[in-house]
C-alpha cells in the first residue's frame, strides 16, 4: 500500500486503535441487493410484517457490514501490531480492504496479517451459533443464524488458495518462507488466483449446465461480477511479482550517491557545492535530513553576501517522508524507494543507515538502472 493514500471517499463510521474506519458510498448498492434478495423471501414468510419486512433484510445487509468490518479491523490490528502503518479499513462493494504499507514485512508477518480475518469471521459464526438457540423465534432467530452463516461463508471463501483472498496471501507467505523470493510467493499466489477463479465458475456454473439443470439468471451474473473481480487482482498480482523480480536484480548501492551532511546553521560560505565528497543535505541539530542544497540557489546568493546568509534561507524544506531509512535488505530497500517516490513524486530522496545520512537518490538515475536490469533502452 501507498505511504500516504487518499483519503477513502464514504463516512468516516469509527476508529481502530487510530485507524479510521470508512463505509464507502458503494456498499450501498451491495446492501440494495441484499434487501431485494432476502426482503421478498421474509415477506412471504411473515405476511404480518408487511413493509416492515424490507426493513429486517436492511438488517440483514447491517449484519454482512459488521462481519466484514470485523474481519478488515482485525487485519488491521495485527498489522500495526507487526510494525506496519496502517492507514485505512474500508467497506465497499466487494466486501473491504485495509490499506496499510507492507514494507519490512516478513513471512511471518504477513501470513499473520493473512489469516486473522478469516479467524475473525469463524468466532462471530461460532458465537453466533453458540448463541442461536436462545434466540427468540422468529426474526432474532433468523438474523442471527444469518449472521452465523455468513461469518463462516467469509471465513471459508477468503481461505481458498489463491491472490487477491487471504487464501492467496498464505500461499505467497509460503513460497516466500520456501525459496527465500517474496516476488516469486506473489507469482505463484496470483497464478493460483486464477486457478481459484476457473474452479468457482466451474463449480458455480458449468457443473449445474452439465447436469441439464436451468442457469440460474442471478447466480450467473453474480458469479461472472465476483469472479471478474478476482481475476483482475490475481492479474495485478503476478504483475506485482514480476515487478519486484526486477527490483530483486537491481543493488540499491549502485543507485545510491554520496552525501555530506551540512547544519542548517552553517553559512553559504561553508559550503562547496561542488565537492566531490558528496551531494550537500541540510540537516536539523540531530542530524534529520532536511533539505537538498543546490548550486543554482547558491549562485543566487552574491559573493558577499555569503559569509552571513545562513543554509536555511535558500534550502528548500522537504516533507518527512523523503528521508527512506535502509535496512541492509537490498530488495526492500529498494521496493521501500520506489513506493517512496511513487508516494511523494520526489525528484530526490535521502537514505539514512542507522538514523545517519548515507545518501541521495535521483529518481531519474533509478529509473535508468531498472531500464538497464530490464534491457531497455536509456531514456531521454
Amino acid at each position: 500500500m501507498a505511504a500516504s493514500p487518499d483519503r477513502p471517499s464514504g463516512l468516516r463510521v469509527a476508529s481502530v486503535g487510530g485507524v479510521p474506519v470508512y463505509v464507502g458510498s458503494s456498499w450501498l448498492i451491495l446492501a440494495v441487493v441484499v434487501i431485494a434478495l432476502v426482503g421478498p423471501g421474509i415477506a412471504a414468510d411473515r405476511p404480518d410484517l408487511g413493509a416492515l419486512a424490507y426493513g429486517v433484510g436492511a438488517l440483514y445487509a447491517v449484519g454482512l457490514l459488521v462481519a466484514v468490518l470485523v474481519h478488515e479491523a482485525a487485519h488491521a490490528v495485527v498489522a500495526r501490531g507487526v510494525g506496519h502503518r496502517v492507514h485505512a479499513v474500508v467497506a465497499d462493494i466487494w466486501g473491504g480492504h485495509t490499506t496499510y504499507d507492507p514494507s519490512r514485512g516478513t513471512p511471518g508477518s504477513a501470513a499473520a496479517i493473512a489469516v486473522v480475518g478469516p479467524l475473525s469471521n469463524l468466532v462471530l459464526g461460532l458465537l453466533a451459533w453458540g448463541v442461536h438457540p436462545f434466540a427468540p423465534e422468529g426474526v432474532p432467530s433468523g438474523l442471527l443464524g444469518a449472521f452465523a452463516f455468513v461469518n463462516v461463508l467469509l471465513a471459508a471463501f477468503n481461505l481458498l488458495p489463491g491472490l487477491p483472498l487471504d487464501g492467496g496471501q498464505l500461499v505467497e507467505s509460503a513460497v516466500w518462507r520456501l525459496t527465500g523470493s517474496r516476488p516469486r510467493g506473489r507469482v505463484v499466489a496470483g497464478w493460483c488466483g486464477r486457478a481459484v477463479v476457473v474452479v468457482v465458475v466451474v463449480w458455480a456454473i458449468g457443473l449445474p449446465l452439465l447436469s441439464g439443470a436451468r442457469p440460474d439468471l442471478f447466480r450467473v451474473v453474480w458469479t461472472v461480477l465476483i469472479c471478474a473481480f478476482l481475476w483482475q487482482g490475481a492479474t495485478a498480482a503476478i504483475a506485482a511479482g514480476q515487478s519486484l523480480g526486477v527490483l530483486a536484480r537491481l543493488d540499491p548501492a549502485r543507485v545510491i550517491r554520496p552525501a555530506r551532511a551540512v547544519s542548517e546553521r552553517a553559512v553559504l560560505a561553508d559550503v562547496d557545492p561542488q565537492a566531490s565528497h558528496g551531494v550537500p543535505v541540510v540537516v536539523d541539530a540531530l542530524g534529520r535530513p532536511l533539505a537538498l542544497l543546490s548550486a543554482a540557489a547558491m549562485d543566487g546568493v552574491p559573493e558577499e553576501l555569503r559569509e552571513r546568509t545562513p543554509v536555511s534561507a535558500v534550502m528548500a524544506r522537504q516533507p518527512s517522508e523523503w528521508v527512506v531509512p535502509l535496512e541492509g535488505d537490498p530488495e526492500e530497500d529498494l521496493i521501500a524507494l520506489v513506493r517512496t517516490f511513487q508516494d511523494t513524486r520526489a525528484s530526490h530522496l535521502a537514505v539514512t543507515r542507522g538514523g545517519v545520512l548515507a545518501g541521495v537518490v535521483s529518481v531519474h538515475e533509478l529509473g535508468a538502472a531498472l531500464d538497464e536490469v530490464q534491457g531497455r533502452p536509456p531514456r531521454p
